[in-house]
């Protein structure tokens, strides 16, 4: 008998180690922690100018305690449009004379002498429904008010935004004729269906204060309703989901605070019409396993956070995501590239020089969390008292022959003096804060860093969803690091030399990024800055990926014959102005 073949054993692959999460520092809240240490958090974050004017919404919501009803909110919005002067039955100005001298007068006014926020408040009044002019000719040819108000009560849209409105009332059902309902921006909490037209199917609920769908989702909600838009609102969890219409095509859920991924999927795989669907600016959204698992729960789905879903996006088979998938996450952020910098003065005898980016990310700051946790109203830094040897230096003393040296004396080829402004680091400063950075290089024309340059772990998906609702500022460091000085102390001391640091700093470039929700289907949200731009804000670039941009100092032969059709991949000679290119990013299942 041949010999039995050997059994090659398979090998095992290793566990895959995962950071915990239920106690990580990002989530742990010690028991002995100061009250309000939330806001102290939040407090001193740079938020977008869109986050600004949600919590201002929010602010005005928690003043406001008057009961303000739809049929006052129409009438408020009525009375600040052109429709006013039309409806007033005490105007003493004819129709013919409102409409051929104080409304074109009014309009010209508005587009040549106000400025751009009166442009808009202007705009706001004036969209109460769709082809109003044509709404006011009708009135007016026939010479008659009445009829006006007829017309208006048959409009197929209406718009009551941004009027404080609590409640609906029985005014709205006057409206039999509507189709596109938006009530956005107002202070709505519950929702009473029964006042909503039959015919309505599109109904636009954004920016209220809606905590549950329970409050909306009634067999009084219109059977016919095709778009439901509750973006904005407080909504948390899942319950009344399942008792929407089945008509529901499009439901827009972005920017609540749904953190229970897999729980709210269930409850609307009882749409069976849902073909696009909204979770982005959720807690739920930023997960690891989030595209990944809507796409496997939900089919059917076409269009997820205004991305078209290709064949490619979803998953082959059955997914089951590992749990710390769906309650974390890790941040990401890379530095393409920094090219043509100013180009730094000869350093001294025995001194290195270097370049890095740094930046902080107070919501993601597991130091300044614990520190805020104890703390009440007081800085993030502090400063050790001064040594009690009279005869100590302070660094400024040792580090200003290196600067007279090796930076006073030259200046850039760029003709910059900004590495004349090399300051000292303090190292009696205490920091209860993290500056993160990215790894030092040499200085040259195109510089390239570790990716991805900082990796945070993120099992508070709260925090991670506010961060992409901030403005994080990069700072482009040049370093200047000289041997350690020792100075003579007092004589009769026992220790009677001290080593003192000797390292200073100057920020090339500061530069604002402006960032926004994250994008499923991209790695990274990227940016674009470069001195030539006049200020500190990076663009947000959508034109391409930076990351696959090549460039050489060589000089670029073109290849005859070939027609270069992707500029991604051409090398391209460096640009003369400092520029900076950015990307960040969350880590993603792929499927």
């Amino acid at each position: 008998m041949p010999p039995k073949p050997k059994e090659t054993a398979k090998k095992t692959l290793p566990p895959v180690t995962r950071p915990e999460i239920s106690n990580a520092s990002l989530n742990f809240v010690p028991n002995e922690a100061i009250e309000g240490y939330q806001e102290r958090i939040e407090s001193g974050v740079d938020w977008t100018l869109e986050e600004e004017a949600a919590r201002h919404h929010k602010q005005n919501y928690n003043k406001h305690l008057t009961q303000v009803p739809f049929t006052q909110s129409l009438d408020t919005k009525i009375s600040k449009s052109i429709l006013h002067s039309f409806f007033d039955k005490n105007s003493t100005i004819s129709l013919k004379d409102q409409w051929e001298l104080i409304l074109p007068i009014t309009i010209w006014d508005n587009e040549k002498f106000a400025n751009e926020q009166s442009r808009v408040c202007f705009r706001n009044f004036i969209c109460i429904t769709d082809d109003i002019l044509n709404l006011i000719k009708k009135a007016v040819r026939l010479g008659d008010r009445k009829i006006l108000k007829q017309e208006f009560k048959k409009v197929t849209v209406l718009r009551v935004n941004d009027s404080k409105m609590t409640k609906l009332d029985k005014g709205l059902t006057g409206f039999q004729k509507l189709v596109r309902l938006n009530l956005c921006g107002n202070f709505l909490g519950k929702i009473d269906a029964s006042n909503i037209p039959r015919g309505i199917k599109v109904l636009e609920l954004q920016s209220n204060f809606i905590k549950t769908v329970d409050d909306l989702a009634t067999t009084d909600l219109p059977f016919c309703l095709q778009y439901l838009g509750l973006a904005k609102n407080m909504l948390e969890g899942v319950e009344g989901f399942s008792k929407l219409p089945s008509s529901i095509t499009i439901l827009d859920l972005s920017d609540n605070d749904i953190c229970d991924l897999v729980p709210t999927l269930n409850a609307l795989t009882t749409l069976p019409n849902l073909i696009s669907l909204q979770l982005t600016g959720n807690p739920c959204a930023v997960c690891a396993a989030y595209a990944r698992t809507t796409l496997s729960k939900l089919p059917k789905l076409q269009w997820l956070d205004l991305r078209e879903i290709l064949p490619s996006d979803r998953p082959d088979g059955e997914f089951d995501p590992h749990p710390d998938d769906l309650r974390s996450t890790y941040f990401n952020f890379t530095i393409f590239r920094i090219v043509s910098a100013p180009s730094p003065p000869k350093a001294d005898k025995g001194a290195t020089t270097s370049f890095h980016v740094e930046l902080e990310l107070p919501l993601l700051d597991a130091t300044r969390r614990r520190f805020l946790m104890f703390r009440n109203n007081e800085s993030l830094t502090e400063m050790l008292p001064l040594p009690e040897d009279d005869e100590w230096v302070p660094p400024s003393r040792i580090l200003s022959t290196v600067k007279s040296k090796s930076v006073l004396g030259e200046t850039s080829s760029h003709g910059s003096d900004v590495y004349n402004r090399l300051t000292a680091v303090n190292s009696r400063e205490i920091r209860h804060y993290t500056t993160f950075e990215s790894n030092r290089v040499q200085w040259n024309k195109v510089m390239n860093f570790q990716e991805p340059a900082v990796r945070i772990f993120c099992p508070n998906l709260n925090a991670l969803r506010d961060t992409f609702r901030t403005v994080v500022t990069l700072r482009l460091v040049y370093t200047v690091s000289a041997p350690s000085k020792q100075v003579k102390g007092d004589k009769k001391s026992a220790q009677s030399m001290k080593t003192l640091p000797s390292e200073q700093r100057a920020t090339i470039a500061t530069i604002k990024c402006v960032l926004k929700r994250p994008d499923w289907s991209q790695t990274f949200q990227q940016f674009h800055w470069d001195d030539s731009l006049g200020n500190d804000e990076a663009i947000h670039w959508e034109d391409g990926d930076l990351s696959t941009l090549q460039y050489s100092q060589a000089p670029i032969k073109a290849t005859k014959g070939k027609v270069e059709t992707d500029l991604g991949f051409v090398r391209q000679q460096p640009p003369e102005n400092l520029t900076c290119h950015f990307g960040f990013g969350i880590d993603t299942l792929r499927s």
